[in-house]
């Protein structure tokens, strides 16, 4: 049966214009193993080889297991979420009641005014 990260393995290797036995040569692993990588649920996959693969793919071991890229922050998020961490919990639970009346209709942020 094969998994998503099967169908991910498969995808990214045609992507690479690699054949099951390029993509065996160029991680250092057997054909059969990249045919079973692609066709089965294999219970375990050891760190080496799941970056030879990405390597071999040209690809970070992220996108080969289907993570969604690190979040970016600007230099003045970062300074804002250390002030935040350091806040007492009260004032932690009034600054998320603030930023929680923005996904409020804005007639209602206003009270009802216009």
């Amino acid at each position: 049966m094969a998994t998503s990260f099967s169908l991910r393995l498969r995808r990214l290797r045609k992507n690479s214009s690699l054949t099951m036995e390029g993509l065996a040569q160029a991680a250092g692993i057997s054909k059969s193993y990249v045919w079973e990588l692609e066709n089965r649920e294999v219970p375990h996959l050891s760190v080496k080889v799941l970056v030879d693969l990405a390597k071999a793919l040209g690809v970070t071991t992220q996108d080969l297991m289907g993570e969604p890229p690190p979040v970016q922050a600007s230099p003045e998020d970062l300074q804002f979420f250390r002030k935040y961490t350091s806040m007492d919990r009260a004032d932690k639970d009034r600054l998320r009641k603030m930023v929680n009346l923005f996904d409020q209709p804005s007639s209602k942020r206003a009270g009802g005014r216009r």
